[in-house]
């Protein structure tokens, strides 16, 4: 800021010029004078401020589907600016599969936005590799608190010490049952407390033929199936909703320390055969040509129970389904009942053109104040324990909904279930590669021995876990 005194004839001839330069600001933005008068014994004040430096842009890169989620992220951008005069956001939207296609070549081609969207599943793998920077520095300068967040997402994307992303949202599974139907069938509802032997049983009792028998009866037809009791989830280590079962059953995938794979242990093996059963000898699951051109099964009321995150409850609302609802948490077994916590994050990388600007978005975008707006609009979980419960239907739809998608991840929670955030190996996509090879002719009903073919998937992902010196 410039100040000078001038005499009042300066003043005259001073107003006059700034008339012309009013005129010449359209064509010359990059100064603006402010002409401010004050009178202080026939001396004038005249402060000349300057416009701020050339404007910086940071490039924002996301999946995002159309409608309120790109409509949330356009409109945090223009806030965003509006809050940081000389920043602006350019974003880039993908669709989700389109996103995470393209993704891997631009890291490879080392062009980069200077913040990115990225998943739990492949998040340590991206660490590794050098994608991200390191940001706990930029949260200790700037007094980002660790602890206001859900401890099991941030552990998704940190490693020795460094936090390579921040949590951006969450996604806490449950098991979401369709009451209309149980009613109709005359099947109790799923006790909170259940246990996977229950949900075996149910997903065949909810299971009927076109003459309403259950598909444990020894008359029920397989060829004319009315009603499926469960929606097909594929059961990998890279979906969150199978740990539930394979902890519950004494064992998660991986060991502590990513050195060794647990898929021949077991509670692992037990799950698989389980799963492998209910849909090739019980029916209870559709097979891909079965729900072929269904859409959503359980939305479509065709199945009655699903595995699904707090956006179950959105969709549902969305399209008003026709049906009675609730849920409960997933099954426990003889090592406990678990509620598991899943995440995408956000991160600035390593090649940004704007670090210390891409971290004041990423800053604002997982802040208390654009967290609880997030989930005031009831779109996606939020990652911030003072404010979980944002996302609680106002209308009290679910009736259970807070106990597995909110309360176990609030401050002072003494429930039952035991929390488990997902956190992914390096490597994760070869890995599924080795899975699907290894087990997708089991779940699609092609024979084998689920014991067997664990027994392999174990070799092969041990031999790439090796691979990773970090």
């Amino acid at each position: 800021m410039l100040a000078k005194r001038f005499s009042r004839r300066e003043v005259i001839k001073i107003s006059g010029a700034a008339a012309v330069a009013a005129l010449l600001a359209a064509c010359q933005p990059e100064v603006v004078e402010k002409i401010v008068e004050k009178e202080v014994t026939k001396v004038v004040e005249v402060e000349v401020t300057r416009a701020p430096a050339e404007v910086i842009v940071i490039d924002w890169a996301t999946p995002a589907g159309l409608g309120l989620e790109r409509t949330l992220y356009t409109g945090f951008s223009y806030k965003f600016a509006e809050e940081n005069p000389g920043l602006k956001v350019n974003m880039s939207f993908e669709s989700w599969a389109d996103y995470f296609t393209k993704l891997p070549v631009m890291m490879a081609a080392g062009v980069t936005p200077d913040v990115c969207h990225n998943h739990w599943t492949i998040a340590q793998d991206y660490a590794y590799r050098g994608v991200f920077i390191d940001h706990m520095p930029y949260m200790e300068r700037d007094g980002v608190d660790p602890d206001e967040f859900v401890p099991e997402m941030l552990a998704e994307y940190a490693h020795g010490g460094k936090q390579y992303l921040l949590p951006k949202d969450s996604a806490i599974n449950a098991c979401y049952y369709n009451k209309t139907l149980f009613d109709e069938y005359g099947v109790p509802y799923p006790d909170f407390e259940w246990s996977i032997d229950d949900f075996n049983t149910t997903c065949q009792l909810m299971t009927r033929d076109e003459d309403g028998r259950p598909a444990n009866d020894p008359n029920f037809d397989p060829d004319n199936i009315k009603l499926w009791g469960f929606t097909w989830s594929t059961p990998t280590m890279a979906g969150d909703w199978p740990a539930a079962f394979t902890n519950a059953l004494g064992t998660h995938w991986f060991s502590d320390d990513f050195k060794t794979s647990h898929f021949d242990h077991e509670g692992v093996i037990q799950f698989w055969q389980m799963i492998t059963d209910l849909r090739c000898t019980m029916h209870a699951i559709p097979s891909p040509g079965e729900a072929l051109g269904m859409g959503d099964l359980w939305r479509a009321g065709v199945t009655a129970m699903c595995m699904g995150h707090h956006s179950t409850t959105f969709y549902a609302k969305q399209e008003k389904v026709r049906f009675e609802y609730d849920i409960v948490a997933e099954p426990g077994g003889p090592f406990g009942q678990y509620a598991i916590a899943a995440s995408s994050g956000f991160g600035v990388t390593t090649n940004a053109a704007h670090k210390e600007e891409g971290w004041k978005l990423l800053n604002f975008l997982t802040s208390e104040e654009i967290q609880a707006y997030i989930g005031a609009q009831k779109r996606w979980g939020v990652q911030r324990k003072g404010i979980m419960d944002a996302i609680n239907p106002t209308d009290g739809i679910p009736e259970h909904f807070a106990d597995v998608h909110t309360a176990p991840w609030m401050e002072g929670y003494t429930g039952p279930l035991k929390k488990l955030g997902m956190i992914a190996p390096v490597f994760m996509n070869r890995i599924k590669e080795i899975y699907a090879t290894e087990m997708d002719p089991l779940f699609t009903c092609g024979g084998g021995s689920v014991a067997e073919a664990a027994g392999r998937v174990k070799k092969q992902v041990d031999e790439v876990l090796a691979e990773v010196d970090w």
